[in-house]
């Protein structure tokens, strides 16, 4: 498996797991009846979420990046 291929899962998984959190958030909230709000998942899924878009979008970024400070 190459770099690209690897970045590109890792991403995958990241931004899957950042979005599993809202699963775990439901089962919390209305399975066991805890009393849990949406903001306190809500820096769990952006931790995945967030670098998983990045690396698996990371030919964008670069270019962004790259006519930024070019």
């Amino acid at each position: 498996m190459d770099e690209k291929n690897l970045l590109t899962t890792l991403g995958t998984v990241l931004v899957v797991l950042g979005v599993a959190v809202w699963g775990v958030y439901a089962v919390v909230r209305w399975g066991l009846g805890w009393d849990v709000t949406g903001r306190e998942f809500l820096p769990y899924h952006l931790a995945g979420v967030v670098p998983g878009m990045i690396l698996r979008r990371r030919r964008f970024f670069l270019g962004i990046i790259r006519r930024l400070f070019s």
